[in-house]
């Protein structure tokens, strides 16, 4: 069988095009309309459904919901409103963020309550690259790693392909055009000979709350990384999976969050589903020897041991 993918901005806004005949799958959705989608009317619709089968270069799925934290934000905010006063200035940082929209959600809850607040939501991959050739469209890391091919109709994730089992034809046809058309076109890019697009990944609400809001900021971040600043707390949500890490990273990575954080600074983490599903997840209070467990949601952090 042959999946296609939707690869114009018609076929996203319709949806009559959304899945495949036979095995009724969502098909991909070309990252290279996001741009178009982020002007539309209904843009973090659109665009949301662009990232729903779009991944990383770690293979981290970028899909995300409004509201999807709701009631877990709120105990949240409960707790942070019990530990410092509303007067406070607060630093925060939000990590592995997606396209920002839970962190948009998070942050207006947490505004009202500390209006002095400074807030950094961040996420892995947040720029990308698009180069374009006639119906070939690439989608680049800013390392120059390929995340997604579109020559219409198909739409190729890069990083996680489709079933072989199911999509032979897809495979081969990907892989041929991978040897004879991307490879030659990422040379010329690299000679300088061909121009790339730089696109934001961050959703409207988001982008649009930064420029409205100076105590709202976006940026870029690894959590194999250490933090360059010092915060009242830190949040993971949905980030923190052993899919996406090998055991020797969650060492390194739960030090960077130590070390970023103030003297009972609270790290905030958690996973779940779909939007309004309870939250797996759990606060913890900085302390000398460690991290002591505050209050814990649904069966706690999957990374709690």
């Amino acid at each position: 069988m042959l999946k296609t993918g939707i690869h114009s901005l018609r076929d996203l806004i319709s949806g009559k095009k959304d899945s495949t005949f036979f095995r009724k799958e969502l098909k991909n959705a070309s990252i290279s309309l996001y741009e178009a989608a982020c002007a539309e009317k209904n843009a973090d619709t659109l665009t949301q459904r662009i990232l729903l089968l779009f991944s990383d270069a770690r293979g981290a799925y970028k899909r995300t919901y409004a509201k999807r934290f709701d009631a877990f934000d709120k105990k949240v905010c409960e707790i942070l409103k019990q530990n410092r006063s509303s007067i406070d200035y607060i630093k925060a940082h939000d990590v592995g963020v997606s396209d920002g929209r839970t962190s948009v959600d998070f942050f207006n809850k947490v505004y009202v309550q500390f209006p002095q607040i400074q807030f950094t939501a961040s996420d892995y991959n947040p720029i990308i690259k698009i180069l374009e050739k006639g119906r070939l469209k690439i989608a680049l890391t800013e390392s120059n790693q390929v995340l997604e091919i579109t020559y219409s109709p198909f739409v190729f994730n890069a990083v996680k392909r489709d079933s072989y089992r199911h999509y032979p034809l897809n495979h081969i046809i990907r892989k041929t055009i991978e040897r004879f058309m991307v490879a030659p076109l990422i040379k010329s890019y690299e000679k300088g000979m061909v121009q790339a697009k730089q696109v934001f990944l961050f959703a409207p609400s988001a982008i649009n709350l930064q420029k409205s809001n100076e105590h709202f900021n976006l940026t870029q971040h690894d959590v194999l990384n250490p933090f360059k600043e010092i915060y009242t707390f830190i949040r993971a949500m949905n980030v923190l999976n052993p899919s996406y890490f090998s055991n020797d990273d969650f060492p390194k990575i739960i030090k960077n969050i130590y070390d970023g954080l103030e003297d009972n600074g609270l790290f905030i983490t958690g996973s779940n589903q779909e939007a309004n599903t309870t939250v797996d997840g759990a606060v913890y209070k900085k302390s000398k020897e460690g991290f002591d467990l505050v209050w814990a949601s649904g069966k706690g952090s999957s990374i709690h041991d």
